[in-house]
């Protein structure tokens, strides 16, 4: 890691689950930093493979809980799975997921239907054996299933919850699924398109080893915050594209360094 020097940089890329928020508020020093980003002219992005909610919907959580935020300043896996869809001309698709991923899925002018070669899946917390089932034809049959995201646990204000990588694994019982969200080529590819941006002047931030590693993908300088997966301990052992420029044990650091 560098000496952390981040006043020449001028557009930063957030994670939301455990880096800004404990999904029901923000993380100490997380509003001020984006307000005083906004405030001395940066440009502020998001992105999640967090489903539960569409681009849209993200944009609403952000502007109710303080910081003003259109939908196209956010990037999501959902997003990015009906674009792949879109672009192999496939016109339906089977959705496990709630109605963040559907209203993604169905905005992009797809059907969601159960008879469907291609599936998407997120996170669900009405995961059923049914729900598997249907997968498992899908991909028996000689279909594709796209998973958003391959996160462990999301926090609460008060809680962790289960995410989306222990329904992956019953999955791939049964056949290869594709991920789509960090650090996926497919992720990478679609963020190149998304946003405009100079790497050599961005800033990619996140709480795991994979929001990390699509940074680096991406040419940006990295930042690691301590708040969730990576801690001390992990961050000594990650190699490669997952080491980080910088680390930090609290939002505000990063304020210091940037305004």
């Amino acid at each position: 890691m560098v000496n952390m020097d981040l006043s020449e940089n001028r557009t930063f890329f957030f994670d939301l689950d455990d880096t800004l928020w404990n999904w029901d508020e923000f993380k100490s020093g997380a509003l001020d930093l984006l307000e005083s980003l906004e405030s001395a002219g940066r440009n502020v992005y998001f992105h999640t493979d967090n489903t539960l909610h569409d681009r849209e919907g993200y944009a609403r959580k952000l502007s109710k809980m303080g910081f003003e935020t259109d939908e196209d300043q956010i990037i999501t896996s959902g997003f990015i799975a009906s674009k792949i869809l879109n672009e192999n001309n496939i016109t339906k698709a089977y959705v496990v997921g709630e109605s963040g991923l559907v209203s993604e899925v169905q905005d992009s002018g797809i059907e969601i239907s159960a008879d469907a070669a291609y599936a998407v899946v997120g996170l669900d917390r009405s995961f059923s054996y049914d729900k598997l089932e249907k997968l498992r034809k899908i991909t028996g049959n000689g279909g594709q299933v796209l998973v958003c995201s391959n996160e462990k646990y999301f926090s609460r204000k008060d809680r962790k919850q289960v995410h989306q990588k222990a329904l992956n694994s019953a999955i791939n019982e049964f056949a290869d699924s594709r991920l789509v969200g960090k650090p996926s080529q497919d992720f990478i590819d679609c963020f190149k398109d998304y946003f405009s941006y100079f790497p050599g002047k961005s800033v990619f931030i996140g709480d795991r080893p994979s929001d990390i590693e699509a940074g680096n993908k991406l040419g940006m300088s990295t930042a690691a915050v301590m708040q969730g997966s990576i801690n001390e301990e992990t961050l000594r052992n990650l190699e490669g594209k997952q080491v980080p420029d910088y680390a930090l044990t609290r939002l505000d650091k990063l304020r210091r360094r940037v305004i």
